[in-house]
C-alpha cells in the first residue's frame, strides 16, 4: 500500500529578478523549494549530530586510552 503524504503550504517573497529567472529557465518552482527545504533540514540535522558528537568525544577518547592502557599492561605480564 502507497502511503499518503500531507502537505502544508508556505509562501515566501522573492525578488522580481529572481522569479523571471525562474519561468525564463523554465524551471519549476516547487521543486526548488522542496529540495531547498529537504536540504535545510538535513544540513541542521548533521549540524546537531556534530554537537552530540562533540560531547561524547571525550569519553570515546578516554576508553580508547583505557584500552590502550590495559593492553600494554597485559603484554607486560606475559
Amino acid at each position: 500500500s502507497c502511503i499518503m503524504k500531507r502537505y502544508s503550504t508556505i509562501s515566501a517573497k522573492i525578488s522580481v529578478e529572481d522569479r523571471e529567472e525562474i519561468k525564463k529557465l523554465k524551471l519549476n518552482p516547487t521543486t526548488i523549494i522542496r529540495r531547498a527545504v529537504r536540504e535545510e533540514i538535513r544540513r541542521e540535522r548533521n549540524k546537531e549530530l556534530i554537537e552530540k558528537m562533540k560531547d561524547v568525544r571525550p569519553i570515546i577518547l578516554k576508553l580508547k586510552m583505557d584500552d590502550i592502557v590495559s593492553d600494554i599492561r597485559e603484554d607486560r605480564e606475559r
